[in-house]
């Protein structure tokens, strides 16, 4: 972060500063208590269940050098406070100005699923030429967002930023700070329709990342399905400030930027690339059709920025997954795919698809937990992977063993126990999911774990390595 005198941000956030002196400057912003140091600013946000101004003292007593609050009871003799209506805006309003300082290319990655995958390979190509800065961990939120805005450096050359939303009206004010002057859409999936209401409301929601696009903004949108229909339909183009653009990427006819001859290799998926100069042909190490898509835009965002194909290629062929997102461990013979960061019902059937595309003979287990915040459609959608299954398993493409953990996930089970003769195995919690595959793995076995966060299937992957 460039240091920031405190003068500054009380303009930035149009504050006033309570104490302190405001010549002193700011090198980093934090919302963690535990993680203030000299030169910090600390802003308290206010949660459901703690108001983080509690901290303020024994932050300023640590050595914080600055403290937003929204409180005027507030009272300290060390560092500098400045009072502000309320810290999360105040903390977007200064992440916002910050951001304001730099000049460079901006890329915003939206989508139901796959947003953090597209990000990483994005980012992965893109360092292959520039010094590049992507999302760190979940930071993609209406908190996350402003935080990495401050991770921008002198020497950043271009940047990748991940942004989620889960209500109403959110994206709008993500885009206000991120400024984008491109984006990606990776699909339009049911995460968060409990809050959301529908797919459409959705996809216009999301399609709010626009709205401060430069002359020349482009917008990638997976074209697969229905996607190009619905993107056409419920993306207000005329948000953008410029005279943006939709460019379509993905696996099917009439994307500008698409694979075909997809096939599983040894050691992950092959496919030929076309774009609108030529094609060539990638290998990737993972597997999965929904990385092939992944890869296909962030080739197509290498080519908008001039790196080398052959160097795009060699970082995707270099890309690994991140924890939590699709990493096999091997335990005892068995082959562990540890997708557990989060779920939606699209997600859970793009990696039940590439389950069966892994090499070798072994069979195919699956751990399902409950996929959460979809409302009243719940069950029906949770069915819909129980109609997937039994799809699959009728082209030959079958589980030797399904485990559900939670409510929900019974809908699949009740699914495929009526149509299939797929065994079940229900469970109240991750100990039972573990101990059912325990008692029943194979060498040779692949087993892919997958559920919502707050499910904690991370659990079941963690007993199962430690046996």
């Amino acid at each position: 972060m460039k240091a920031i005198q405190i003068r500054d941000i009380v303009k930035a956030v149009s504050g006033t500063l309570a104490w302190g002196d405001e010549e002193q400057e700011i090198t980093e912003v934090v919302t963690d208590s535990r993680e203030v140091k000299p030169g910090a600013l600390f802003v308290p946000i206010i949660g459901e269940r703690v108001d983080a101004h509690r901290f303020i003292p024994e932050v300023l007593a640590q050595g914080a050098s600055c403290v937003f609050s929204s409180r005027t009871d507030v009272t300290c003799a060390d560092g500098a406070c400045i009072f502000v209506e309320d810290t999360l805006r105040a903390l977007q309003d200064f992440a916002a100005w910050y951001r304001s300082l730099f000049t460079i290319p901006v890329i915003g990655v939206t989508g139901s699923v796959g947003k953090t995958t597209t990000k990483e390979m994005i980012a992965a190509v893109l360092e292959k030429k520039y010094k590049t800065l992507k999302t760190f961990g979940n930071l993609n939120s209406q908190v996350g967002v402003p935080l990495m805005m401050f991770r921008l450096e002198e020497d950043t050359e271009i940047a990748v930023f991940e942004m989620g939303i889960s209500m109403p009206d959110e994206m709008e004010r993500l885009a206000a700070i991120a400024r984008p002057d491109c984006a990606v859409m990776t699909n339009i999936g049911v995460s968060h329709i409990g809050n959301l209401g529908s797919r459409e409301n959705i996809c216009a929601e999301k399609g709010r990342i626009i709205t401060y696009f430069s002359e020349n903004g482009v917008l990638y949108v997976c074209g697969n399905g229905d996607l190009k229909e619905m993107s056409e339909k419920n993306i207000s183009y005329d948000r953008c400030q410029g005279n943006c653009k939709t460019i379509y990427y993905g696996m099917e006819e009439g994307c500008v930027y698409y694979a075909d001859e997809v096939r599983p290799g040894q050691d992950g998926q092959q496919f030929l690339f076309h774009h609108p100069q030529g094609e060539f042909p990638v290998e990737l190490s993972v597997m999965g059709t929904h990385n092939v898509n992944n890869a296909v835009v962030a080739l197509a965002l290498a080519l908008r920025y001039g790196v080398v194909p052959e160097q795009a290629k060699e970082a995707l062929k270099e890309y690994r997954p991140i924890q939590m997102r699709g990493v096999v461990h091997e335990s005892e013979g068995v082959h562990i795919i540890d997708d557990t960061y989060n779920a939606s019902p699209d997600s859970i059937v793009g990696n039940l698809r590439a389950l069966f595309d892994y090499p070798d003979d072994g069979r195919r287990l699956a751990v399902l937990g409950d996929v959460l915040e979809l409302g009243e459609q719940s069950w029906e959608l949770h069915e819909g992977i129980g109609r997937f299954i039994v799809k699959e398993a009728q082209k030959g493409r079958e589980l030797s063993l399904l485990i559900v953990v939670g409510q929900e996930t019974q809908a699949i089970a009740d699914y495929v126990s009526a149509h299939s003769n797929i065994p079940v195995v229900s469970c109240e919690n991750n100990e039972q999911a573990a101990a059912a595959v325990r008692s029943q793995k194979e060498p040779g076995d692949w087993i892919l774990v997958k559920g919502s966060r707050g499910m904690h299937m991370d659990e079941v992957v963690k007993q199962l390595i430690e046996g």
